[in-house]
């Protein structure tokens, strides 16, 4: 192969390697300006479920000792389950779920089951015992999964009944769609390589 034919391959290869990189850690501050909003599909390249954020100072959430305040690890927002309930993230692709700051908004005790699948298949499970005074430090390690779901419950009664959680600095790793003069790379590329076997 010329030179020229091998620097073109290289640079394609690098091009195509730019499909995959890590959502990162999420520190969900870029998700609204409001007090609080739902986490919209496509954040992150990934789609939610059930899954708000609050800036717990613009929501003037009136106690200080709630684990609203207390689960923002970083700036000013954290994610939390609306109503209370089941809260999830999918996609389309796999993705990996390496860990996250997790507290309970109001009360003692409360544990949340982390649940990771992949095409309907339960691969991960594991039981996060949180609560209202810090938020707490978990690495989960869910590899390789399409959904992934949180559904919390017991614990004592504290500053109220309700089973909300709170989520700041979540580590994911997901597939970044190729944009599509990546594509066009690729399509190049698999010319050349067919033209290269034609003259040899």
């Amino acid at each position: 192969m010329k030179k020229s034919s091998f620097a073109f391959v290289c640079f394609a290869l690098s091009m195509l390697q730019l499909g995959r990189a890590d959502a990162g850690v999420l520190h969900f501050d870029d998700v609204t300006a409001d007090a609080e909003a739902a986490i919209a599909d496509g954040y992150a390249g990934l789609n939610w479920t059930n899954f708000w954020v609050q800036n717990p100072q613009l929501g003037q959430v009136a106690n200080f000792d709630s684990g609203f305040y207390h689960g923002v690890v970083s700036a000013d927002y954290g994610a939390f389950n609306a109503d209370g309930g089941p809260a999830g993230i999918w996609s389309n692709s796999l993705f990996d779920f390496r860990s996250g700051y997790f507290a309970s908004a109001s009360r003692w005790g409360m544990q949340i089951t982390a649940n990771g699948y992949r095409d309907g298949n339960l691969l991960y499970q594991q039981q996060l015992l949180v609560n209202t005074d810090a938020a707490q430090f978990f690495s989960l390690n869910f590899v390789g999964i399409d959904s992934l779901e949180f559904v919390a419950s017991g614990g004592e009664e504290y500053l109220g009944a309700g089973f909300h959680f709170t989520l700041d600095n979540a580590d994911i790793a997901a597939p970044v769609p190729l944009p599509a003069a990546v594509w066009l790379f690729g399509s190049a590329l698999a010319g050349l390589l067919g033209l290269q076997r034609r003259k040899g």
